[in-house]
């Protein structure tokens, strides 16, 4: 089975999706997962896709607002399907975690699609799925998922398509995603017609950003160079180039320098490494982290490389710097928790 096959054919068999559901989940979640497939169904007058629901262990799941829903089996019981979309509006360990990223592994290993909502991300990236793939996260998450997943490729997209590995931002997000999938497997005059029928006038391409609040320390930029600076921000244990940093915004090369030339007088290269000695220069002072490991988790080749630099930029090595924090007290004993 594979997911990028096209299902427009009249001979194609339809796509097998299974929709996990690990609480908290809604309807509004579900729905934006689940409904557009069937609408493109029942619009083409033919089975493109079957949609099933499965839970962890196959009980029914409760819904937030009360009451529960009933699924077709155990996540276990599943052998195989073309794409598995984990639905969950918020990532939350519990007693059954390792079973069911083991599960997840297994299904991906027999070759199905990875597909996760803003939640059901979370249990992708906590599964190792998503490592070095294009991933979109809500702006909300985005200091969460870059301590906790440094080998992700973060974005602040609406969502992302990375081959078989699918992400969205949030439930409307999702919707679009869904909708794009249809354009992509079916037809895009499926897609629009889907779309209507929900009352939408456009689907939204997956490189729109997210809308930041105006409260946003970068609101105050230009959307183009808000959007570096969030990717930036999500990437600094493995620094990206800046010509993928262009492709993440949806600019070349040349407009990111210029947009970082013209609002901040300063080139892209520069104003990250800065970012990367700022966030370093907090755990020299606030942690007791070893000064390499520092050096490493803040996108430094080496331990020389990072103070030559942070000695560059403050004026003071990392170990003058952390000693001088020790003195006025500002250093915790130990390592706080994460």
């Amino acid at each position: 089975m594979r997911w990028d096959r096209s299902v427009a054919d009249s001979g194609a068999n339809p796509l097998d999706i299974a929709v996990l559901l690990l609480p908290p989940v809604s309807l509004g979640t579900l729905g934006a997962i689940v409904d557009p497939f069937v609408e493109a169904n029942r619009l083409a007058g033919r089975r493109h896709y079957d949609v099933h629901l499965v839970s962890a262990d196959g009980a029914p799941v409760a819904l937030p607002g009360g009451g529960r829903l009933s699924v077709g089996g155990a996540l276990a019981a599943l052998v195989r399907c073309d794409a598995l979309v984990v639905a969950c509006d918020l990532h939350q360990a519990g007693a059954n975690e390792s079973d069911i990223l083991m599960q997840l592994n297994r299904l991906a290993r027999a070759g199905a699609a990875c597909c996760g909502n803003r939640g059901g991300t979370g249990w992708l990236a906590a599964a190792g799925l998503l490592e070095n793939r294009r991933v979109a996260v809500h702006w909300e998450d985005m200091t969460l998922y870059r301590e906790r997943h440094p080998g992700l490729v973060l974005c602040a997209s609406l969502y992302e398509m990375d081959a078989d590995r699918l992400t969205a931002s949030s439930s409307q997000a999702t919707l679009d995603m869904m909708l794009g999938v249809i354009a992509q497997q079916v037809s895009p005059q499926l897609a629009d017609n889907v779309a209507r029928q929900f009352g939408l006038d456009r689907i939204r391409p997956g490189h729109e950003k997210q809308a930041v609040p105006a409260t946003s320390r970068i609101a105050q930029h230009p959307p183009k160079l808000a959007e570096a600076l969030l990717v930036m921000e999500a990437n600094l244990e493995e620094p990206l180039g800046a010509d993928e940093i262009a492709e993440c915004v949806g600019v070349s090369r040349r407009q990111l320098e210029r947009l970082f030339k013209q609002n901040l007088d300063i080139l892209p290269s520069r104003y990250y490494q800065e970012l990367r000695l700022e966030r370093a220069r907090q755990l020299i002072v606030r942690t007791q982290q070893s000064i390499v490991q520092i050096g490493l988790s803040c996108g430094f080749s080496s331990g020389s490389h990072f103070a030559t630099a942070y000695r560059a930029h403050f004026g003071i090595t990392p170990r003058e710097d952390r000693s001088r924090a020790t003195l006025t007290g500002s250093t915790p004993a130990t390592e706080p928790p994460c």
